[in-house]
């Protein structure tokens, strides 16, 4: 408990950390205000919504352009879903900051050159690992309560604009809301295994925001281009699981992400996998590498 103490001390005496809370803050109030101003347009009648959505007029629309329409107005109207992506607006940037959150709570040990006077403290280099991955745990779980706390307060405030409940009771919304706490702590257990490996802050750091970008927007993007233009199976849509930064959506996205894509207890078993490759790799690394 006096490592973990310690730990989470570095936490509140370092000015990174403090700004790493406000700007979680602006990154969840400023997405849920944009999902209230996409969930408005979703709350409309479909007639409403079409004629706003689309700039062919009705009649000169197929039959199969209006299906789809309908389809897509139809799953993105559900009030489970609305009130889930307004609670969990913060995940887009929450989880890169945890997952950079994870990588410093290593590298600033190699940086400021401490970890060696720490291990020579606590020669028992498991207590130590041990307490980073609780702090890691801990910090994780706040920038979560941030987040949360933004999106509850404007998405709140939006649905009783629109005459809706929040929502809350709903096992779907609760379901999501703490499957995005499961989310936000294993980034972090991930950043940390990435820190352990990569020493260099500022390249660990890189890192961890290229992989997160990538798997999130840019191979997501390139899954649905191959699905679109050259193999038109679902398998390729659905094998976007794989990538942490869509597993987390699918987990935390009451019904479908997307036409076809796999059921969310599929997301949380990637991201727990890629969660205990984190804490493994970085375990080991701490465990058995020269610091010096």
């Amino acid at each position: 408990m006096g490592l973990i103490g310690s730990e989470l001390l570095k936490v509140r005496t370092l000015r990174t950390w403090w700004i790493a809370g406000l700007c979680m803050a602006v990154a969840a109030v400023l997405p849920a205000l944009w999902n209230s101003w996409q969930a408005h347009t979703f709350m409309q009648p479909f007639e409403d919504y079409l004629a706003g959505a689309v700039l062919t007029p009705r009649e000169d629309m197929s039959a199969e352009q209006v299906g789809a329409m309908r389809d897509l107005w139809e799953r993105q109207s559900a009030p489970d879903r609305i009130a889930a992506a307004l609670y969990t607006s913060g995940q887009t940037a929450g989880l890169l900051l945890a997952g950079v959150l994870g990588v410093l709570l290593v590298t600033n040990e190699y940086q400021y050159r401490t970890l060696t006077a720490t291990f020579l403290a606590v020669p028992r280099r498991g207590r130590v690992i041990a307490a980073k991955l609780v702090a890691v745990l801990v910090c994780c779980a706040g920038l979560w309560l941030v987040a949360t706390a933004g999106g509850l307060v404007v998405g709140g405030v939006f649905l009783a604009s629109q005459g809706a409940g929040p929502g809350l009771g709903d096992g779907d919304v609760a379901g999501a809301v703490l499957l995005n706490l499961a989310a936000y702590l294993v980034w972090g257990v991930f950043g940390f295994g990435l820190g352990a490996l990569i020493r260099s802050q500022t390249a660990a750091t890189v890192t961890a925001a290229v992989l997160y970008f990538l798997s999130s927007v840019v191979v997501a993007f390139a899954f649905q281009a191959v699905h679109d233009l050259v193999l038109e199976e679902d398998w390729v849509l659905q094998a976007q699981v794989l990538l942490p930064g869509v597993a987390s959506q699918i987990m935390t996205t009451p019904g479908e992400l997307f036409s076809g894509a796999p059921a969310a207890w599929t997301g949380a078993v990637v991201l727990v996998a890629y969660g205990l490759l984190g804490g493994l790799t970085g375990t080991l690394l701490l465990r058995r590498r020269d610091v010096t």
